[in-house]
């Protein structure tokens, strides 16, 4: 189909290339297997239950450092199975969906609930929105400048290739998915109690379990309370910060623009130009099991995570104009941590503390806003 070859006509917007390709994707790209979905999940499952056993039961201290190491991988890979699951992508069965994503959450301790309100409702549905989007929203110039300075310095070390986790660790997942007030409170509150006890649970059955097999742990140097905290807390610290680290790239760099007002602001323009498609080396990407193919599922959240990797392909065949593609090095990262400090809503640009802009004016290619303020007549003038 057109749609589905090529960006369209001259002058296509990044809205109608998007709305085009969404519209023309194939069927078989939404399609959800029980089977599928099912299998991953008992794999990643079973993956989690060995690696956690092995930082206690193997032999040799090597091959258990080699254990604790796998383990915040394969809690990343269950994380995204839950988030497909949370999205009712992962298998055709509501139920069943609810039952996995759960299930997936717990090694990462995020309450299913929370997570669905913060992610699906707030996030998806207002993406680089300032305002409504929980996550890593920019300060302006002037908010900066009103922070106390323990908050200044914190939002400075927030903005460093280090603090990325941190900031979503403290500041999303306690903020939004923990505590969960005022706007991120969910709707059912029912549930997200149930679902913070269920991860208060969990965390108290590992303990337990830690320090039970810490005592059959051959030739344990450690003291054996010393060694139940790090096999639980490391490999647990060391993917939420991985999470924050990932969750950044997907919608912070020099080429996407935030928003603070809904007349500039529109989904499908957002979701193409303000979503990154991060190419990791192989085989990080499918370790993740394809969450870094991120647009197409902003796009359209019913793709399931085994359908991403061709959906991707697609959209950038589609949109070759409008789509954000990244290759991940180090030091690309860097420089988007460099340059990504605050945001200028209204010369749309990234700048640094000191208001120096450090990519170029407008963004999202809008006229200029005080043109926009003047109204349509003075836009058609322009």
């Amino acid at each position: 189909m057109p749609g589905d070859t090529d960006s369209g006509p001259a002058g296509t917007t990044p809205a109608a290339a998007a709305r085009a390709w969404r519209a023309n994707l194939a069927p078989d790209r939404r399609r959800r297997s029980v089977r599928r979905g099912g299998f991953i999940f008992a794999l990643s499952a079973a993956l989690y239950t060995a690696t956690f056993l092995g930082m206690f039961l193997l032999p040799h201290p090597l091959l258990r450092a080699l254990a604790l190491v796998a383990q915040p991988l394969i809690i990343g890979g269950l994380f995204v199975i839950g988030h497909d699951a949370a999205h009712n992508s992962l298998t055709r069965t509501g139920w069943l969906n609810r039952l996995l994503g759960r299930l997936s959450f717990l090694p990462a301790w995020h309450p299913y609930t929370s997570w669905a309100w913060a992610h699906n409702t707030l996030h998806h549905g207002w993406t680089s929105f300032k305002g409504r989007e929980p996550a890593f929203p920019p300060f302006t110039k002037a908010e900066f400048d009103r922070l106390p300075r323990w908050r200044r310095l914190l939002e400075r070390f927030y903005r460093t290739p280090l603090g990325i986790g941190f900031y979503y660790t403290i500041d999303f997942y306690v903020k939004h998915l923990i505590v969960a007030r005022g706007a991120s409170r969910p709707k059912n509150m029912l549930w997200f109690q149930l679902d913070r006890l269920l991860v208060a649970g969990f965390l108290a059955v590992q303990l337990t379990a830690a320090w039970w097999l810490s005592g059959l742990t051959p030739g344990l140097v450690l003291p054996r309370p010393v060694y139940t905290v790090l096999t639980v807390f490391v490999p647990w610290l060391a993917w939420i910060w991985f999470m924050g680290f990932v969750s950044y790239l997907q919608h912070t760099h020099p080429r996407m623009a935030w928003y603070d007002r809904e007349d500039e602001w529109s989904f499908y323009h957002t979701q193409l130009t303000s979503t990154a498609h991060v190419v990791f080396p192989w085989p990080l990407e499918r370790l993740m099991h394809n969450i870094m193919d991120h647009p197409a599922h902003h796009l359209d959240p019913t793709i399931p995570l085994y359908e991403l990797p061709a959906s991707q392909r697609n959209l950038e065949e589609a949109c070759p104009a409008h789509a954000v593609v990244v290759r991940w090095t180090p030091g690309d990262y860097f420089r988007t941590c460099a340059a990504c400090k605050l945001y200028d809503f209204d010369r749309h640009c990234w700048t640094d503390f000191a208001g120096n802009a450090t990519t170029p004016e407008n963004l999202p290619g809008l006229p200029p806003r005080a043109v926009r303020e003047a109204g349509p007549h003075a836009i058609a003038a322009g």
